[in-house]
């Protein structure tokens, strides 16, 4: 992985996620999403990374938090769950921007589904595939290469799968060439970023 910049600061915000405490005002939801805001050099941009399953409680946490979807600059998807990119097309309409960068692997749109306790997919939704993600202002940045989203934050790219241990944990399959296969779930990447003083976290 190449990354050759190095961030002032970066500040994580949880937008979404499993659990809400008591009395919180904040909805919870299967899935997660979260805003990374980057500084470098004075220059300040906002990374969203997933956005969890289901919009509407996206939206309203956001609200909630006073965070404008306008000041969101790109989008990265971190694998294909709807659990993690559910809406994003209604996301991106209420972004408003022309061209924004969305960030994944190839992969992200092909078959990804579950047989226990019956068949069900489980990856992208329909309404949130490539065409509709264009058609919402997104522009596709799709590579199984490590990708400077800016200097200091790049993605890692695929994870080659070398050790045993590295199990995708529940039984996923895909379709490759009529044939049903395991999915190891490859378009599965993160995020690094290269912070002064602190290094790669």
């Amino acid at each position: 992985m190449v990354n050759k910049g190095e961030l002032n600061r970066l500040k994580v915000t949880v937008i979404a996620e499993d659990t809400v405490a008591y009395e919180s005002p904040y909805l919870g939801q299967h899935g997660v999403s979260f805003l990374l805001t980057a500084e470098r050099d004075g220059v300040a941009k906002n990374v969203l990374v997933d956005v969890a399953q289901n919009p509407t409680a996206l939206l309203e946490n956001m609200n909630r938090m006073q965070i404008s979807l306008s000041c969101i600059d790109a989008v990265v998807l971190t694998h294909c769950h709807y659990d993690h990119t559910q809406g994003l097309t209604k996301v991106l309409k209420e972004i408003g921007k022309k061209e924004i960068a969305v960030v994944a692997h190839p992969d992200i749109f092909r078959p990804n589904f579950i047989t226990d306790p019956y068949v069900r997919h489980v990856g992208v939704m329909d309404g949130d595939k490539k065409g509709d993600i264009e058609a919402s202002g997104g522009t596709l940045y799709v590579t199984k290469d490590p990708l400077e989203v800016m200097p200091g934050l790049t993605t890692t790219g695929e994870v080659e799968r070398v050790t045993e241990f590295e199990e995708v944990g529940i039984k996923l399959f895909t379709i490759q060439h009529s044939r049903v296969k395991r999915d190891e779930m490859l378009d599965d990447i993160s995020l690094a970023a290269n912070i002064k003083g602190k290094g790669v976290r």
